[in-house]
Order: C-alpha cells, then sequence, then structure tokens
C-alpha cells in the first residue's frame, strides 16, 4: 500500500508542470480530474484509494486544497483545485522544497557567484553573466549549461571559471586539471560546460578551454609534403622529410616567411588515412584535421591564397560538421573531397539527435554545396558507409580514389 504523502507528493508533482510552479508567476489555479488524478497516482481503487482520499480529506481540512464536488451530487468529488497561493504549505506536507525554495536556492549561487574575484578585464561581463542567470533561475528560464538539481556541479562550475579566467599561459590540460581541481581528469569532464560558459560570457570571443591556453594536448599541425620554413634567417625544408612531422603552432607564429610549391591543400579527418596518403608521396600538402586546433588553424592561415583548399572527411554529421567548421574558422575556401553520401542498408539508423544535427546543418549557408547530400542522408534515414577507409587502397595521385 501506498504511504499516505504519495497522493500529495503526485499533487506537488502535477503542480511543478504547470507556467506557476516552473516560473513562480501566475495565479490561475490548477484544476485536476479527481478520478484521473487518482489513476495517475495509483490509487484508483481498494486500499490505495481509501488511504488517498484521507489525506487529501486532511490536506482540505488544512486549507492546501480543495476538493470540488459535483454541482449534481455534492457527495461525488469532480476535480482538485490547488492554488499557488498554497505552495509552501503542501510542500511542507509532501516533504520537500518548494519550487520556489529551490529556484532561490539556485539563483544565491550566482548572486555569490558575483562577489568572486576576477581579472578586471572581465568584471563587467562577469557581473553581467551572474546577473542574468541569477534573473533565469528566479523565474524557471534556461539556465544551460548549469544544471537546476545539481548545484554541487554548478558551484564547482562557477568557482573554476573566475580561475580559468585568471589563467595565463599555455599548459596542459591534465596539469591544469591537477592544479584549478587536484584531480587530473576533472577539467576534461567539465569541458563542454565548461566551453558553453566562456562562450557566453565573452560574446563568442572564448569557446573553450583552448582559448585560454589549456590544451588536451601540444599545439601542433600534423602535415607531410612540401612546405618551407624561414626560422631565425634559416630555411627549415619539411619536404626533405619521408614521414609527417608535428609542427609546433610557435614555430608557425614565429616562422618570418612560409611557403609551398604544392598547388593543393588537403585536411583530412581521419589519422589512419593521413598517413595511407602520406606513404604516397604525391607532392600535395597534406594535413591531418577532425575539427582544427590553433596549431592547425595557424598553418593554415600561412598558406598562400592561391592555393586550392579541399578537405577529405567522413561523410556521417560528424564529418560535415568538421567541413562546416574548418570554412567557418579557418577562412579558406575549402571544398570536400569525395564526400558523397554512399547509402547503405546495413548502417546504423540516424537518432534523433543525429536528425537535429542535420537540419541544423542544412539550415547553415556555409553547407550549401553539400545541401544534396544532406538531404540524402535524411531522407535514407541512415549513416551509410560513410568512413573514409571504406573507399579502400588510394591511388597514388590526386585526387586518390576513382569517382565514388
Amino acid at each position: 500500500m501506498r504511504p499516505p504523502l504519495h497522493i500529495l507528493q503526485e499533487l506537488a508533482r502535477c503542480y511543478e508542470g504547470t507556467h506557476a510552479g516552473r516560473t513562480g508567476r501566475g495565479e490561475r489555479d490548477l484544476l485536476l480530474d479527481y478520478e484521473e488524478f487518482l489513476r495517475k497516482a495509483g490509487c484508483a481503487d481498494g486500499e490505495a484509494r481509501h488511504v488517498a482520499e484521507l489525506a487529501l480529506v486532511e490536506a482540505e481540512r488544512a486549507g492546501v486544497l480543495t476538493r470540488v464536488p459535483h454541482r449534481r451530487d455534492p457527495k461525488l468529488i469532480q476535480q482538485i483545485r490547488f492554488s499557488p497561493a498554497r505552495e509552501q504549505a503542501l510542500f511542507e506536507r509532501a516533504g520537500g522544497p518548494s519550487p520556489t525554495q529551490r529556484r532561490q536556492r539556485l539563483a544565491e549561487q550566482f548572486a555569490n557567484a558575483a562577489q568572486m574575484p576576477v581579472p578586471q578585464e572581465y568584471e563587467q561581463a562577469w557581473q553581467g553573466f551572474c546577473a542574468r542567470f541569477e534573473e533565469a533561475a528566479l523565474h524557471g528560464g534556461p539556465v544551460a549549461p548549469f544544471e537546476r538539481e545539481l548545484l554541487e556541479m554548478n558551484s564547482e562550475l562557477l568557482s573554476l571559471t573566475p580561475k580559468l579566467l585568471a589563467w595565463r599561459g599555455e599548459s596542459l590540460l591534465r596539469f591544469a586539471s591537477c592544479v584549478l581541481c587536484d584531480n587530473s581528469k576533472r577539467l576534461e569532464g567539465l569541458a563542454g560546460r565548461l566551453g558553453q560558459i566562456l562562450e557566453q560570457l565573452s560574446g563568442g570571443k572564448l569557446r573553450s578551454l583552448e582559448d585560454l591556453g589549456i590544451a588536451a594536448n601540444p599545439r601542433f599541425a600534423l602535415l607531410h609534403g612540401p612546405l618551407r620554413l624561414r626560422l631565425n634567417g634559416d630555411w627549415l625544408n619539411l619536404g626533405l622529410l619521408a614521414g609527417p612531422v608535428r609542427l609546433a603552432e610557435r614555430d608557425i607564429r614565429q616562422a618570418q616567411e612560409v611557403e609551398t610549391p604544392a598547388c593543393r591543400c588537403l585536411t583530412v579527418e581521419n589519422e589512419t588515412t593521413f598517413h595511407e596518403l602520406a606513404k604516397l608521396q604525391s607532392g600535395e600538402l597534406l594535413i591531418q584535421t577532425s575539427f582544427p586546433g590553433s596549431g592547425t588553424l595557424a598553418l593554415l592561415g600561412r598558406l598562400p591564397e592561391t592555393m586550392e583548399f579541399w578537405h577529405f572527411g567522413d561523410t556521417d554529421v560528424e564529418g560535415y560538421e568538421i567541413l562546416r567548421d574548418l570554412r567557418e574558422r579557418a577562412g579558406r575556401p575549402f571544398r570536400g573531397l569525395h564526400m558523397r553520401y554512399r547509402t547503405s542498408p546495413e548502417s546504423p539508423p540516424l537518432s534523433s539527435e543525429d536528425r537535429r544535427r542535420l537540419e541544423r546543418l542544412l539550415s547553415s549557408s556555409l553547407l550549401s554545396p553539400e545541401r544534396r547530400e544532406l538531404e540524402a542522408m535524411l531522407a535514407n534515414g541512415r549513416e551509410g558507409r560513410f568512413e573514409q577507409e571504406s573507399l579502400g587502397v588510394p591511388l597514388p595521385r590526386w585526387p586518390f580514389y576513382r569517382d565514388v
């Protein structure tokens, strides 16, 4: 048998789903069909119903709610009426903090965070950021990337952000995590949420921990092919190397000159495919990248504008997102190489999240050349044969594969 408080807890859940329950705004009473309410609560008959009805009668006597009788038969209860003004009384009896109390508790986190010291250049932005989230917390607005019920995590994110804004110099992610969190892996687990916080706080100027100098790996570009850099007056000819090389971002930026005889630059998403193409010694300038890091972007920015820029990636949703990101962030007119949607009835079906991401990609003008491929994937409902490796062994010369 369900305990007497169960029915009041069910009423509390119903109220939390209303506009007044979510936002604290609204004066309309909540009206529930009596029989349907009892049925949804699992108290439609038997001893469970008897206990639930006794609890409702007692709550009515205490002024928490009103049982509305049928107009033709006063003995027959037709509805439950609950006023938002009785919120505190209901939740005290149901045994838990009210929505108003929870909203206030969340809002206090942002109000307290606003008092934390941040570097002077971010003071105004930090105050505005905290004020916006305090207002959203109080009135049921969106608080992502924070969570309404995960106050401990919110506190951690809010205490970390000022420390991150004060971080100076370049460091690896796990080192910074040890210093800031006393845990080498904690920053990595929070990186997505912290990136969203930084982006909102800075108006898009900061988007990730890497923008603050905290990177998962040393900042470099992985490349192969004819490229020369002049460093401290001397020329470094990477084209003489048989295999790929990792070039540090600092060296890329400090080079007085960067030149290449190659007419094409090809970025390759998967490192395995990149190494297979590098073995061919084709004379093309190859750069391995998925979503480009700062080292890769630095190198792309130093290449001659007269070059052709191509990207060879997987043809799943993420592969097209990488192509869009390259076009946006590198500022180069990248064309897709062999990036056609290839049907496969054995491939996994698109998830609901895949479909939402595809819709966003279809609305991006940066992917208008690939619109037909994206529409085909959406219409087919499957990921297709998307992996680069599925194209087989590459040919020795550009474009490396027959028309596929």
